[in-house]
């Protein structure tokens, strides 16, 4: 994914909400499946995490090679994920 594309689904993630939130358990395989859900009704989807910085980056890590999504971007506790839907 290009830098132009990334910077474009930042913009389209500003108007989001949150669609699936990471508590205090961290990443769970019930969190994983839901997340997959999410991303495939929707190719761009925002989490909310209620951890801090260190172990959400190690989170976003997690969830993005769960759900072999990538990372675009975040801000504060908020991080949007991409994963392009499958050619039919």
């Amino acid at each position: 994914m290009t830098s132009a594309e990334k910077a474009a689904c930042r913009s389209r993630a500003q108007t989001l909400k949150p669609a699936v939130h990471v508590g205090k358990e961290g990443v769970t395989p019930a969190l994983i499946k839901e997340f997959d859900r999410a991303l495939g009704r929707a190719e761009l989807v925002k989490v909310r995490f209620a951890e801090g910085r260190d172990v959400l980056r190690a989170q976003c890590e997690e969830l993005a090679t769960a759900g072999k999504a990538e990372c675009v971007g975040g801000v504060g506790r908020v991080a949007s994920f991409f994963r392009a839907k499958p050619v039919e």
